[in-house]
């Protein structure tokens, strides 16, 4: 079965606009089904203890909330599902998460951090987290469900998955966000999900 929010047409009566809420309360258990998933595989990779935030449904601007994980946008891995669900995936970190990320996955403390070095780690990241919210929704619906190969971002990371997200759903489309964040918000990430448009 494919999910999509185009299952729903959109009109002006009680049927309709019930239906429309349960789908988004459908997709919202998802991706907190997938964030949870996430932030299991986060906290094996950073060895410690990491958090989820409850979901946030967004629509229009501002694109990316604001909040401890949204600060400062420094680097996103962006992605297409593919298979039961048609949506888009953005995991972004802040400058420090950054820094802090690399630092702890290459075992380099102190120094200049090598720009191929830090990309590599932050592609790794974003592929284990993604393919652990894609494995929690597939097994959710009993389906298959892969994530399309990354896109990495580095600057104008905001307006870079504006337009990833523009260009395969187009514009003011329902975002399902959730942070994950260990105890000191040393290591945080914002994981937004985005199903196609209704």
């Amino acid at each position: 079965m494919r999910t999509t929010t185009s299952d729903i047409q959109r009109g002006g009566s009680d049927a309709s606009l019930d239906a429309e809420k349960i789908q988004l309360d459908r997709l919202t258990e998802l991706a907190n089904i997938g964030a949870g998933h996430a932030a299991d595989a986060f906290a094996q990779l950073v060895d410690r203890t990491m958090w989820i935030g409850l979901p946030a449904v967004r629509v229009g601007e501002p694109f990316i909330s604001p909040g401890e994980c949204a600060v400062s946008t420094a680097s996103g891995i962006f992605f297409r599902l593919e298979g039961c669900l048609d949506a888009s995936i953005g995991i972004l970190f802040s400058a420090s998460t950054t820094e802090n990320l690399a630092r702890k996955l290459l075992g380099i403390e102190e120094g200049k951090l090598a720009p191929e070095a830090t990309e590599s780690a932050l592609m790794e990241v974003g592929n284990i987290l993604a393919s652990h919210v894609a494995s929690a929704v597939a097994d959710t619906l009993g389906e298959r469900l892969l994530p399309s190969v990354p896109t990495l971002v580095l600057q104008d990371v905001d307006k870079a998955f504006r337009e990833f997200v523009t260009e395969s759903m187009g514009p003011d489309v329902v975002r399902i966000e959730s942070e994950l964040f260990d105890q000191d918000h040393e290591i945080c990430g914002r994981l937004i999900l985005v199903p196609a448009p209704f």
